[in-house]
């Protein structure tokens, strides 16, 4: 039996997805409710035709291992950036999974040049994501911590240093303590629960900050990155879980455009200006980058060319546009490091 052509979108929530099946008019040929699990869309799909699956169509976010077993199948399936198919849909006069399934099988039907498609990163690289999610997580609370336990203090005469060492900050604040009564002067509230809080913190950042290490350590991309000065076993496994394949890249300086260092262009007319860098492609990555800017520029002294090129540039223009301008040459080097399996080159070309 000879199917017809057809498009799939797929709505997917925490539990269920929003099946839709367009044909080459855009009509409607099967909606439904199912399990965000891969069984039951593979069991639809049959019905209707394996071979005439022309695209599945899916916003980034949730399913993603129900679209990895898809892909594992054979299904040509899109994974698309959420804030361009918001886009799309918003077309639509009402918003409800059903419409945004419909919406999604025609915008794998007829919109499929827009760019939009995101590249569903191998589960090895998805864990490396999910570790430094937990590692920044950590990291925020422990900052929350220490600011309310800095000012208690500070409201009752006191001055702490906000030690990171196993033990430290409990001891300094026992220290703090003693001086303070000292002076007649004592804190009403009992300040060990978030002391101990602050400190189990820092113990699960030391466990995670090991595991990362032995992790890069590990990689042969990672250990090539962390030859470049400045650039440490955060930035390297950020770099390398971001990208995935370096090969997806045909041309290195691509690498800036995708994590939104590029900077923005608009045209109107006869009017052209280029403005801000794009933001686009994954935050966490970027500011990783332009942290290791920084520290290029401002704190370590190993010269290199990325270095003279990034002050020359800093005295020109200033610090703040200099280190995203090094931010995107740094991501271009070490792409092209990865590509070519070489080490960093201090004084050589990448391109």
């Amino acid at each position: 039996m000879v199917y017809q052509n057809y498009w799939v979108g797929l709505d997917a929530g925490h539990l269920e997805t929003a099946v839709c099946l367009v044909d080459t008019d855009g009509q409607i040929i099967f909606e439904a409710i199912c399990e965000t699990k891969s069984g039951p869309i593979r069991d639809i799909l049959r019905r209707h035709g394996v071979e005439a699956v022309q695209r599945i169509t899916i916003e980034a976010g949730n399913g993603t291992q129900m679209v990895r077993e898809l892909m594992s199948f054979g299904f040509p399936v899109q994974v698309v950036d959420v804030r361009k198919s918001s886009k799309f849909l918003a077309i639509r006069r009402q918003k409800t999974d059903v419409h945004d399934a419909r919406g999604l099988a025609e915008m794998g039907r007829i919109a499929r040049t827009m760019g939009s498609s995101v590249y569903l990163k191998p589960l090895e690289h998805q864990n490396i994501r999910s570790l430094m999610n937990v590692r920044r997580t950590l990291l925020k609370n422990r900052t929350r911590t220490d600011a309310v336990i800095q000012s208690i203090i500070r409201l009752h005469g006191g001055d702490i240093k906000l030690l990171t060492g196993q033990g430290a900050l409990l001891a300094e604040v026992k220290n703090q303590i003693r001086l303070m009564k000292r002076e007649g002067l004592e804190i009403g509230i009992d300040l060990h629960p978030i002391v101990e809080i602050a400190e189990a913190l820092r113990v699960q950042i030391s466990v995670l900050d090991r595991q990362l290490r032995d992790l890069a350590s590990s990689i042969p991309a990672c250990s090539s990155f962390m030859t470049v000065p400045g650039v440490g076993t955060i930035v390297a496994l950020s770099f390398y879980s971001a990208i995935g394949d370096p090969n997806r890249f045909k041309h290195n300086r691509d690498v800036g455009a995708y994590l939104g260092l590029t900077p923005t262009l608009h045209q109107s007319g006869i009017t052209s200006r280029r403005g801000r860098i794009s933001r686009h492609g994954n935050k966490l990555t970027r500011m990783h980058l332009i942290t290791a800017a920084t520290v290029i520029l401002c704190r370590i002294e190993t010269e290199s060319h990325l270095r003279t090129w990034g002050l020359r540039l800093a005295n020109r223009i200033g610090l703040l546009k200099a280190r995203v301008a090094v931010a995107r040459k740094l991501a271009v080097i070490m792409l092209s490091m990865w590509k070519s399996g070489l080490a960093f080159r201090p004084f050589g070309s990448f391109s």
